[in-house]
Order: C-alpha cells, then structure tokens, then sequence
C-alpha cells in the first residue's frame, strides 16, 4: 500500500505523466469560434506574459540559479514531507518522504532516475523528456525555444471564477493542461494524468494563497486529487538562490 502512496506522489516538481492527451472539455468551457486562437483579442501567449508579470516578471525568473521548497501534508494519517531542489538551467532533485519510507527523483541535465526502497529506476523516453523540460526553471519564459507550442482553448470556471484554459504542447505531442484566472493572471489549476504500474490516473492540483518570496509569488496551497484520493500540501519554505551543490543531482 505504502509503494501506492509514492507512485502517486510524483506530482509537483515534476509530476511523470502518461502519453495520453488532457481531460476531455468540460460543459462550461467557451469553444474558440475561429482559428486564430484567441478569445476576445486575448492569445495564450498573452496569457502566459501576464501570468508571468503577476508572478513578478521574467527578470526576476531569469536570476533564479537555484531554489528549494519544502511542503508538508498528510494522507490517512501518514506525515508527508515533500523537498524540491532545482538549479540552473535545468537540474531537479525531489526527496519524499512518508512516515519511515523515502522516494527519490533525480534529474541531472540529461540523465533522470527514480530510486525507492533500495531500487533504481533509470527514466527514459517520454517521460525523460517531461521530466526536462519541467526541470527547466525558464519553461514558461521562452516556450518556443524549448518547442513548446500553445493553444487558448476557452475559459472555464474555477473555484467559481473565470479562468483561461491553456493547452501546453510538448515536442513529442504530449499535452497537458494549465488555468490562469482571467482577473488576477495567476494559475490556478493543472489537469493531467500520470501513468503507473497502477493504472492511469487523472490528477487535478489547485493552486492557491500566492505569497511573495525574494520578489516572486509562489502558490503556499497546494490541494491535489487522484481519483477518489484527495490531498493538501502547504508550502513551509521557498528559499532562493542558497547555492545548492552540483552534488545534489549526482547519480551513481
């Protein structure tokens, strides 16, 4: 059961997803009535620029070399710690720990591996292409550089309000789905699904209570589903630019 628990905590920085496209539209989304991907004179691309001037701009993004964040939850009465290590440009280290059991994802620029209960799994094909470009902490700066493609597909409700639904195209085809609130121009929440030896799993995070940190803002609410499972993170600690050793992401 425990070996469940970790598969399906593979979701923040960075969550391993299956080849399958995004959830289907769902009743209250706004279809685009032309081909010029865009609503009310609105682009994705537009979307993307405000969400990241709301965030506090590029610049800002641009002089991040390293940053860690730790985020504590609980599932069924098990204590879960999840520490995300990320460095410039794109090296990710994530530890997770529930109760005495430990998960270990580490990506170091081109070689990703997985490592739990004394095993190693090495990552390949698709999903080391995901893992990446989500380790890359410039993703949504230049989307095109790292042929990423986007598509302003409607807007829906979240939480009650209105948000722009952006569609993410990955070079190899994958997809996945992001919402930006159409007032604010922060995310709100991401649909995907992840692939394990378990089945394929649809998964939702909302993202909320956005505090400043070094001149940022990050999401401290973190509210996750899978299925019937539901999960809330909070955010204890983002720091910036610590220096965080090369050794982090060093696979044996």
């Amino acid at each position: 059961m425990m070996k469940k628990y970790f598969l399906l905590f593979l979701l923040f920085l960075p969550p391993l997803y299956s080849q399958q496209d995004s959830i289907s539209d769902q009743t209250d989304t706004l279809k685009l009535k032309d081909a010029d991907n865009q609503i009310n004179g609105v682009y994705a691309e537009d979307v993307i620029k405000k969400y990241l001037d709301a965030i506090g701009g590029s610049d800002k993004i641009y002089n991040i070399i390293d940053r860690t964040t730790i985020m504590r939850g609980s599932v069924q009465g098990i204590n879960v710690t999840i520490i995300s290590y990320q460095k410039a440009p794109n090296k990710l280290k994530q530890q997770i720990k529930a109760g005495a059991n430990e998960q270990l994802i580490i990506f170091n620029g081109e070689k990703g591996v997985m490592q739990m209960a004394g095993e190693s799994e090495e990552i390949t094909g698709s999903e080391l292409e995901k893992l990446k470009l989500e380790a890359t902490l410039t993703l949504l700066t230049d989307p095109e550089h790292y042929g990423i493609k986007l598509n302003l597909e409607g807007i829906e409700k979240v939480e009650g309000n209105d948000a722009y639904k952006v569609i993410m195209i990955l070079p190899s085809g994958l997809r996945w789905t992001q919402f930006y609130d159409t007032e604010s121009a922060l995310k709100v929440k991401e649909q995907k699904y992840i692939n394990s030896p378990l089945g394929l799993f649809e998964q939702e995070i909302i993202y909320d209570d956005y505090k400043e940190v070094e001149g940022l803002l990050y999401p401290f609410t973190i509210r996750q589903s899978i299925g019937a499972q539901s999960m809330e993170f909070t955010v204890s600690s983002i720091k910036i630019n610590t220096g965080v050793a090369d050794r982090e992401f060093e696979i044996e």
